[in-house]
């Protein structure tokens, strides 16, 4: 039975027959309203994730450059158990390209040696190397060390692959370390020797020579700036090779920490080295003694975004240090510049008191 209520609801009720075209047109330009509120969102939203991710790549990037060069930098001038400071200068810069063994023991004494750019559009008039694909207003740091890891028996090395022997004999007093890629020249001794004996052969670490240097294209003419590093072949080919390290480093300065041996000038009350840098100078004319007392290095690097921002115009000047300003570059890409202060552990602590 139904409610008297219920029935007079139902009854008085009047049936939806359509609607009329007023309404449609209401209804769809709301719909449009609201469509494009939600597009307009979504397109600024993706714009700003764009600009996010290629903001943390240039970030990771510039740190990532930092801290390749100053993990290598901090290993500089090791040669396992071998002191070179003892050992001469050589008469004149060495080729840091040169395959030739007699000069890479010529250079233990230079762990690091550099080619300046003076300013943003300075060029090396004479780079090492061959380098042809150079960024100007990038300077260019060299570096030698022998490899860290475990180091090999000698009947391990393989023939033509650069090597740093060094003697563990008090017997071997003149000639103690021998850098050479034939296993069969690796003759100096352990330290259970004897006057006499022959065997057995102390172990040998491979010799690395590292030339850094910003390259203004990543592959071929892509216009990608990008920090590259030239050194010997690890693979033991003997020959120098190029690898591509970090994109988006555009610029590349260095000033090298000198421990003057004659001179107080960092007023720590020591005359004479001591293992801290007196002064920083862009080495633009540094002699072979100068870059032998070099005991840290000041990276300064600018890194830019890989894609330009529509719309956006840098105007910003960049210090870098004793190169003064970068900038402004006045076009579609972000930048950053980072600083660094790397100390150079092993020709530094050799020389403190």
């Amino acid at each position: 039975m139904r409610h008297p209520i219920y029935s007079r609801t139902i009854a008085g009720r009047f049936p939806q027959r359509g609607l009329s075209l007023i309404e449609l047109m209401i209804s769809i330009t709301i719909g449009l309203l609201i469509l494009s509120a939600i597009t307009t969102l979504f397109v600024n939203q993706s714009r700003t994730r764009t600009e996010l991710d290629k903001s943390n790549r240039m970030i990771d990037n510039g740190r990532y450059a930092l801290e390749v060069l100053s993990e290598n930098l901090r290993v500089a001038g090791f040669y396992g158990i071998l002191d070179p400071s003892p050992l001469a200068l050589p008469a004149g810069i060495t080729d840091p390209c040169s395959t030739a063994s007699a000069d890479m023991a010529d250079a233990l004494r230079l762990h690091v040696g550099g080619y300046d750019a003076a300013a943003v559009n300075s060029a090396i008039a004479s780079p090492p190397c061959s380098l042809a694909s150079l960024k100007d207003g990038s300077d260019i740091l060299v570096l030698r060390r022998a490899n860290t890891s475990t180091p090999l028996a000698q009947t391990a090395a393989v023939n033509g692959t650069h090597y740093i022997q060094v003697s563990r004999c008090r017997f071997d007093i003149v000639n103690n370390f021998i850098i050479g890629t034939t296993p069969g020249n690796f003759i100096m001794r352990q330290r259970d020797c004897t006057e006499t004996s022959t065997t057995p052969y102390a172990d040998v670490r491979r010799f690395i020579v590292q030339t850094y240097f910003v390259s203004p294209n990543n592959n071929g003419s892509d216009g990608i700036p990008t920090l590259k590093r030239m050194e010997l072949d690890p693979a033991g080919s003997g020959a120098f090779i190029t690898t591509p390290l970090v994109e988006g480093i555009e610029y590349l300065q260095v000033e090298y920490g000198i421990d003057d041996p004659l001179a107080d000038t960092d007023g720590d009350g020591t005359v004479g080295t001591d293992g801290i840098a007196d002064s920083y100078v862009t080495c633009s004319a540094c002699t072979i003694d100068n870059w032998s007392d070099v005991v840290s290095v000041k990276l300064h690097i600018i890194a830019r975004n890989l894609e330009p921002t529509t719309g956006y115009t840098d105007t910003k000047t960049y210090n870098l240090g004793l190169a003064g300003a970068f900038g402004p570059f006045n076009d579609n890409y972000k930048r950053h510049a980072y600083t660094q202060v790397v100390r150079l552990v092993n020709p530094a602590s050799r020389r403190e008191p």
